[in-house]
This record gives C-alpha cells, structure tokens and sequence, in this order.
C-alpha cells in the first residue's frame, strides 16, 4: 500500500510541474482537457499476449507498452464554458 501511495505522490508532482510550466507559458488553463492513452505491441508483434489477441480477434489481450495521459489546452472549447 505505501509504495503505492509513493507512486501516486510521484505522478501527482509531476503533473503539477508540468501544469506549472504549462501557465508560464501562457496557456489558459480554465480550458484543460486530461485524456487517458494507451499504446500496445505493435500488429505484427508475436508476444505470447499478442498471439493470444490475435486468436481472440480482441486487441484488448494485446501486450501494452505504454500507458499515461496526454494534457492539453483547447481554445476552441471556449464557448462551452461561457
């Protein structure tokens, strides 16, 4: 459980340095937007997990490689606040 919590406390640092920088550089940000992103083995890729997806036809069983999120600042949803 603490080496959980550690990891959160981690993550949450991070995000504050990068929402910090992201101000000083003038961005807005009232318009953030927090997306979720996955990224997995490659279609080609002959992992034991992959092969499983691949007999399932369900590319949920791929093997991930990555995972985080993206922020960004959209001006175009302005009008959504208002």
């Amino acid at each position: 459980m603490r080496k959980r919590q550690l990891i959160i406390q981690k993550a949450m640092q991070e995000i504050e340095k990068m929402l910090h920088e992201m101000e000083k550089d003038g961005k807005d940000l009232s318009l953030i937007k927090l997306k979720k992103y996955q990224k997995t083995h490659h279609i080609s890729c002959l992992c034991p997990k992959c092969q499983k997806a691949n007999e399932k036809n369900n590319p949920s069983y791929r093997g991930l490689r990555e995972f985080g999120f993206k922020v960004f600042v959209d001006e175009h949803d302005e009008e959504i606040l208002h």
